[in-house]
């Protein structure tokens, strides 16, 4: 049996810290992961075996909730914010993306390209709102 350089348990235990501070729910982390509320809970104190799906998925998500650390500088409203809008880049929130089979990967080359740029020294993760109805009014006034 493989021998992993990070505890099951301490995995879990920062997966749980990282999804906690994005500001998601039990529901929201097995989506990610791809199982049940039930099945997440039942691993908390154990974590998952080394080497499982799970398992690889809990230690991609804590690589890139680091990365979403080193451009927030910690801010954790604007990596709520930049997790949960819609992103251009990848089609779909970063949120959304992650509960794909490759999805967390994507989230943190984007993340990486990000830190790599110019603009990841200041407002790489900045979000930009604006509602459906504008936008439409503003496509419309383009095309007329």
């Amino acid at each position: 049996m493989n021998r992993s350089p990070f505890p099951t348990s301490v995995v879990t235990k920062a997966f749980t810290w990282a999804y906690q501070e994005l500001g998601l729910n039990v529901k929201q982390a097995s989506e990610i992961l791809g199982i049940s509320p039930s099945s997440l809970a039942q691993t908390t104190l154990l974590g998952f075996e080394n080497g499982t799906a799970e398992y690889r998925k809990q230690l991609a998500f804590i690589r890139m909730y680091h990365l979403l650390i080193s451009l927030s500088d910690g801010d954790s409203g604007q990596m709520k914010a930049w997790f949960s809008s819609y992103n251009v880049m990848l089609e779909a929130s970063p949120f959304e993306m992650c509960k794909e089979y490759d999805g967390i990967e994507r989230v943190a080359d984007q993340l990486r390209r990000l830190k790599q740029s110019e603009a990841g020294s200041h407002g790489a993760l900045a979000v930009i709102e604006f509602s459906h109805k504008n936008y439409d009014a503003k496509l419309r006034s383009v095309f007329h």
